[in-house]
Protein backbone atom coordinates (compact mmCIF):
# COMPACT_ATOMS: atom_id res chain seq x y z
CA UNK A 1 0.00 0.00 0.00
CA UNK A 2 2.90 2.10 0.78
CA UNK A 3 4.28 1.67 -2.29
CA UNK A 4 1.39 3.03 -3.93
CA UNK A 5 0.69 6.08 -2.25
CA UNK A 6 0.05 9.48 -3.44
CA UNK A 7 2.04 12.22 -1.55
CA UNK A 8 0.27 14.65 -4.14
CA UNK A 9 -3.05 13.46 -4.01
CA UNK A 10 -2.56 13.71 0.41
CA UNK A 11 -1.20 16.72 0.54
CA UNK A 12 -3.69 18.79 -1.44
CA UNK A 13 -6.61 16.56 0.88
CA UNK A 14 -4.53 18.13 3.92
CA UNK A 15 -4.20 21.60 2.49
CA UNK A 16 -7.89 21.37 2.09
CA UNK A 17 -8.77 20.58 5.24
CA UNK A 18 -6.08 22.72 6.96
CA UNK A 19 -7.52 26.23 5.83
CA UNK A 20 -10.90 25.12 6.43
CA UNK A 21 -10.16 23.80 9.87
CA UNK A 22 -7.84 27.43 10.51
CA UNK A 23 -10.83 29.62 8.63
CA UNK A 24 -12.78 29.81 11.89
CA UNK A 25 -10.44 29.49 14.17
CA UNK A 26 -10.64 32.83 16.61
CA UNK A 27 -9.76 31.57 20.07
CA UNK A 28 -7.32 29.43 21.91
CA UNK A 29 -9.25 26.98 22.91
CA UNK A 30 -10.74 27.11 19.11
CA UNK A 31 -6.91 26.70 17.44
CA UNK A 32 -6.11 24.09 20.10
CA UNK A 33 -9.02 22.08 19.29
CA UNK A 34 -8.53 22.23 15.55
CA UNK A 35 -5.15 21.28 15.95
CA UNK A 36 -6.18 18.37 17.84
CA UNK A 37 -8.72 17.51 15.14
CA UNK A 38 -5.63 17.63 12.53
CA UNK A 39 -3.27 15.42 14.79
CA UNK A 40 -6.54 12.65 15.26
CA UNK A 41 -6.67 12.30 11.77
CA UNK A 42 -3.54 11.88 11.04
CA UNK A 43 -2.92 9.10 13.72
CA UNK A 44 -6.17 7.72 11.59
CA UNK A 45 -3.99 7.96 8.00
CA UNK A 46 -0.86 6.51 9.71
CA UNK A 47 -2.76 3.47 11.23
CA UNK A 48 -4.98 3.07 7.72
CA UNK A 49 -1.83 3.39 5.10
CA UNK A 50 1.68 3.11 7.04
CA UNK A 51 2.69 -0.41 8.62
CA UNK A 52 0.59 -2.06 11.16
CA UNK A 53 1.98 -2.01 14.95
CA UNK A 54 3.07 -5.87 14.16
CA UNK A 55 5.51 -5.11 11.69
CA UNK A 56 6.44 -1.53 12.76
CA UNK A 57 10.17 -1.06 13.69
CA UNK A 58 9.73 2.19 15.07
CA UNK A 59 12.14 2.09 18.78
CA UNK A 60 10.54 5.83 19.80
CA UNK A 61 9.15 5.33 23.08
CA UNK A 62 8.76 6.50 26.35
CA UNK A 63 12.38 6.98 28.21
CA UNK A 64 14.80 7.63 25.65
CA UNK A 65 14.84 11.00 24.64
CA UNK A 66 17.55 10.51 22.62
CA UNK A 67 16.28 13.15 19.48
CA UNK A 68 15.32 15.00 22.76
CA UNK A 69 18.42 17.44 22.08
CA UNK A 70 17.51 18.74 18.50
CA UNK A 71 15.85 21.79 17.94
CA UNK A 72 12.38 21.38 16.90
CA UNK A 73 9.88 23.74 14.92
CA UNK A 74 6.46 24.42 15.31
CA UNK A 75 3.96 26.43 13.84
CA UNK A 76 1.85 28.42 16.08
CA UNK A 77 -1.15 27.23 16.33
CA UNK A 78 0.85 24.02 17.27
CA UNK A 79 2.46 26.33 20.05
CA UNK A 80 -1.23 27.25 21.27
CA UNK A 81 -2.34 24.05 21.56
CA UNK A 82 0.66 23.14 23.78
CA UNK A 83 0.56 25.72 25.86
CA UNK A 84 -3.42 25.32 26.56
CA UNK A 85 -2.57 21.28 27.42
CA UNK A 86 -0.28 22.75 29.79
CA UNK A 87 -2.43 25.34 31.68
CA UNK A 88 -5.14 22.84 31.88
CA UNK A 89 -2.91 19.55 32.93
CA UNK A 90 -0.87 21.27 35.32
CA UNK A 91 -1.35 23.26 38.87
CA UNK A 92 0.10 26.39 39.72
CA UNK A 93 3.52 25.31 40.79
CA UNK A 94 4.27 22.68 37.64
CA UNK A 95 3.26 25.93 35.19
CA UNK A 96 5.90 28.05 37.01
CA UNK A 97 8.13 24.82 37.08
CA UNK A 98 7.59 24.51 33.17
CA UNK A 99 8.23 27.92 32.45
CA UNK A 100 11.49 28.15 34.40
CA UNK A 101 12.48 25.24 32.59
CA UNK A 102 11.73 27.01 29.49
CA UNK A 103 13.72 30.44 30.05
CA UNK A 104 16.60 28.36 30.64
CA UNK A 105 16.82 26.39 27.95
CA UNK A 106 16.05 29.76 25.73
CA UNK A 107 18.61 31.40 27.76
CA UNK A 108 21.58 27.89 26.90
CA UNK A 109 19.95 28.03 22.98
CA UNK A 110 18.25 31.35 21.51
CA UNK A 111 21.03 31.90 19.30
CA UNK A 112 22.62 28.65 18.49
CA UNK A 113 21.92 26.34 15.31
CA UNK A 114 21.14 23.15 14.67
CA UNK A 115 24.19 21.79 14.77
CA UNK A 116 25.30 23.66 17.82
CA UNK A 117 22.44 22.49 19.58
CA UNK A 118 23.15 19.29 19.10
CA UNK A 119 26.75 19.61 20.77
CA UNK A 120 25.28 21.54 23.50
CA UNK A 121 22.92 18.47 24.14
CA UNK A 122 21.19 20.25 26.50
CA UNK A 123 17.84 18.28 26.91
CA UNK A 124 13.75 19.33 26.25
CA UNK A 125 12.37 21.43 28.43
CA UNK A 126 9.07 19.08 28.31
CA UNK A 127 11.39 15.92 29.55
CA UNK A 128 10.70 14.69 33.20
CA UNK A 129 12.76 13.14 35.45
CA UNK A 130 11.75 9.84 33.68
CA UNK A 131 12.67 10.87 30.63
CA UNK A 132 9.59 10.88 29.05
CA UNK A 133 7.74 13.98 27.52
CA UNK A 134 5.40 15.87 29.59
CA UNK A 135 3.19 17.13 26.34
CA UNK A 136 3.14 13.78 24.34
CA UNK A 137 -0.59 14.27 23.70
CA UNK A 138 0.54 17.75 22.03
CA UNK A 139 3.67 16.95 20.99
CA UNK A 140 4.67 18.57 17.58
CA UNK A 141 4.19 17.38 14.32
CA UNK A 142 7.74 17.40 13.85
CA UNK A 143 8.43 15.69 16.84
CA UNK A 144 6.37 13.08 15.89
CA UNK A 145 7.82 12.32 12.53
CA UNK A 146 10.81 11.49 13.75
CA UNK A 147 10.92 7.57 13.38
CA UNK A 148 14.31 6.02 14.29
CA UNK A 149 14.32 2.14 14.34
CA UNK A 150 17.01 2.06 16.77
CA UNK A 151 17.46 4.31 19.57
CA UNK A 152 21.25 2.96 20.55
CA UNK A 153 21.69 4.21 16.70
CA UNK A 154 20.42 7.55 17.41
CA UNK A 155 22.19 7.96 20.84
CA UNK A 156 25.65 6.78 19.07
CA UNK A 157 25.18 9.47 16.11
CA UNK A 158 24.51 12.61 18.15
CA UNK A 159 27.41 11.71 20.09
CA UNK A 160 29.36 11.06 17.32
CA UNK A 161 28.22 14.26 15.38
CA UNK A 162 31.59 16.37 15.49
CA UNK A 163 33.23 13.06 13.67
CA UNK A 164 33.45 11.94 10.32
CA UNK A 165 31.78 8.29 9.89
CA UNK A 166 28.75 9.59 11.79
CA UNK A 167 26.38 5.87 12.08
CA UNK A 168 23.31 6.49 9.54
CA UNK A 169 19.86 6.21 11.42
CA UNK A 170 17.47 4.38 9.33
CA UNK A 171 13.59 5.69 9.75
CA UNK A 172 10.27 4.62 9.01
CA UNK A 173 10.81 7.13 6.19
CA UNK A 174 6.71 6.69 4.93
CA UNK A 175 5.25 7.95 8.14
CA UNK A 176 8.39 10.71 8.11
CA UNK A 177 7.26 11.76 4.62
CA UNK A 178 3.22 11.95 5.91
CA UNK A 179 4.11 13.58 9.18
CA UNK A 180 6.38 15.91 7.23
CA UNK A 181 3.45 16.69 4.70
CA UNK A 182 1.07 17.90 7.18
CA UNK A 183 3.76 20.26 8.18
CA UNK A 184 4.22 21.77 4.92
CA UNK A 185 0.60 21.96 3.77
CA UNK A 186 -0.52 23.41 7.57
CA UNK A 187 2.22 26.23 7.39
CA UNK A 188 0.78 26.88 3.75
CA UNK A 189 -2.79 27.07 4.92
CA UNK A 190 -1.64 29.56 7.67
CA UNK A 191 0.36 31.52 4.98
CA UNK A 192 -3.48 31.63 2.58
CA UNK A 193 -5.44 32.75 5.15
CA UNK A 194 -3.40 35.76 6.01
CA UNK A 195 -1.73 34.02 8.96
CA UNK A 196 1.38 34.04 10.46
CA UNK A 197 2.87 30.77 8.93
CA UNK A 198 6.83 31.11 9.75
CA UNK A 199 8.38 28.04 11.79
CA UNK A 200 9.43 28.85 15.14
CA UNK A 201 11.28 26.69 17.96
CA UNK A 202 8.99 24.85 20.37
CA UNK A 203 11.11 26.30 23.78
CA UNK A 204 10.45 30.40 22.48
CA UNK A 205 7.34 29.98 21.02
CA UNK A 206 5.30 28.10 24.29
CA UNK A 207 7.43 30.44 26.86
CA UNK A 208 6.09 33.70 24.77
CA UNK A 209 2.52 32.29 25.40
CA UNK A 210 3.08 31.46 29.24
CA UNK A 211 4.10 34.78 29.70
CA UNK A 212 1.79 36.77 27.25
CA UNK A 213 -1.46 35.06 26.24
CA UNK A 214 -2.94 38.10 24.11
CA UNK A 215 -0.10 37.27 21.47
CA UNK A 216 -3.23 34.40 20.31
CA UNK A 217 -5.07 37.66 19.51
CA UNK A 218 -1.78 39.24 17.47
CA UNK A 219 -2.20 35.39 15.62
CA UNK A 220 -5.51 35.57 14.75
CA UNK A 221 -5.57 38.81 13.71
CA UNK A 222 -3.13 38.32 10.69
CA UNK A 223 -0.46 40.50 13.21
CA UNK A 224 3.53 38.65 12.96
CA UNK A 225 4.01 36.96 16.27
CA UNK A 226 6.36 38.72 18.39
CA UNK A 227 10.27 37.30 19.43
CA UNK A 228 10.83 35.57 15.99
Amino acid sequence: MQEHFDFSAYARQVRKITRVLMHSACSAAGISGRVHLLTVALEKDLALFGMPPSASRVACGPGCGACCVLNVSVLFPEAIAICRFIQQRFATEGIDSIRARLQELHRKTHWLDDEERMYLHAPCAFLDDLNSCMIHAVRPLLCRSITSTDAQTCRDALDMVALKGVPQVEMDLFQKKLIETVYVEFAWSLESLGLDHRPMRLCSAVLELLQDPEIVALFVSGEKVPGH
